[in-house]
């Protein structure tokens, strides 16, 4: 099974959205992911990203607008649009693919890279739930290798194919405009800017320079913050200390007081609560434990399991999805017969 999990590097430095892809090697228009519980940091990337929750709920914030998303839910997220997660429950199983709409554009689907895709499920009648069932279809076999066949590449591509062919035929859309595009490149930039600013300073403090360098109101910044991130600037410093907590921790033989004074938290019991709420043990257990950071999240045995059962049902109807992907449609009867080779072409 094709598992990916979340990487510890520094994300704010890399185009991709952080996932590990353990497929089998092939092209990189098409890559697939599967995770656990975890939260992902505020990113964006030039691929489309199909999110498709298998277990548990999820909360995205997607261009700054917040998606609810609960068991057999769907989404696309559309090139270069800034967005974030965060598994709401411990049981959450994610999974799905990025596609570079670049390269599907190149090989004939033309315009696909510059339409933006509407298709979130739970915003859309019952009945979308049909319309979306080949794509679920077609992101498990993308999952399900079958690393010890020597065609599994060529039958992974072919499937990336048929689900980016699904998508440009089925898929509502609208046009992206170049204004629209523009005006979300300066508002992540202007986030950028804002997070790579974040220090130990105080940060009440600290949020009023930053406004005043970003000619703001302070009120103003704080509702850009949430707005794109999900969380407010408060929230999302105190995070970032907590973290940081959190691999001391880990790496460190310095006393829990020691730490939590170095990352600025000047009461115990709410640096005590805080952080069980985020990595959900002690910070005393958390050191004794063995488990990773919550952004590291490997599946267990049982998740990989229950992933399994999950995607191969979905599997079971990819005949159909690829009869719907390239099919012939009679309604429109666009419909011509392709001369044999040696035909006359007079």
């Amino acid at each position: 099974m094709n598992v990916a999990y979340l990487k510890p590097d520094h994300w704010r430095e890399r185009s991709d959205c952080e996932y590990e892809d353990h497929a089998p090697s092939g092209e990189s228009y098409c890559r697939a992911f599967v995770h656990g519980n975890a939260d992902v940091p505020y990113h964006w990337h030039r691929e489309m990203e199909i999110v498709f929750v298998l277990r548990g709920s999820l909360r995205l914030i997607v261009n700054g607008q917040v998606c609810e998303m609960k068991e057999e839910d769907l989404i696309i997220i559309n090139g270069d649009v800034p967005h974030n997660s965060t598994s709401i429950s411990r049981d959450a199983l994610i999974c799905g693919v990025h596609l570079e709409s670049s390269h599907f554009e190149r090989v004939g689907l033309p315009g696909f890279s510059s339409r933006q895709y509407l298709c979130r499920t739970f915003l859309h009648c019952r009945s979308f739930m049909n319309k979306v069932a080949p794509i679920k279809s077609l992101i498990a076999r993308i999952i399900l290798d079958q690393a010890d066949r020597p065609e599994e590449e060529l039958a992974r591509q072919t499937v990336a194919n048929l689900l980016a062919c699904y998508v440009y035929r089925w898929i509502p859309y609208e046009d992206a405009a170049t204004a629209n595009a523009q005006m979300r490149a300066d508002s992540r930039n202007r986030i950028l800017r804002i997070m790579d600013s974040l220090g130990d300073q105080d940060e009440n403090q600290h949020l009023n320079e930053i406004a005043q360098a970003e000619g703001l109101t302070v009120s103003h910044l704080s509702r850009l913050f949430k707005r794109h991130l999900g969380i407010g600037y408060r929230d999302y410093s105190q995070n970032l200390r907590l973290d940081n907590c959190a691999n001391e921790l880990r790496t460190t033989d310095d006393t829990i007081g020691k730490i939590m004074e170095r990352n600025s938290f000047g009461n115990p019991a709410v640096f005590y609560n805080k952080f069980r709420a985020r990595f959900g043990s002690s910070p005393a257990e958390f050191r004794r434990g063995s488990r990773p950071l919550r952004p590291q999240s490997l599946l267990t045995d049982e998740d990989t399991s229950t992933a399994l059962k999950i995607l191969s049902t979905h599997a079971a109807g990819l005949g159909r999805a690829a009869d719907l992907a390239v099919g012939l449609n009679a309604a429109k009867r666009h419909v011509v017969m392709s001369a044999p080779h040696h035909a006359s072409l007079s």
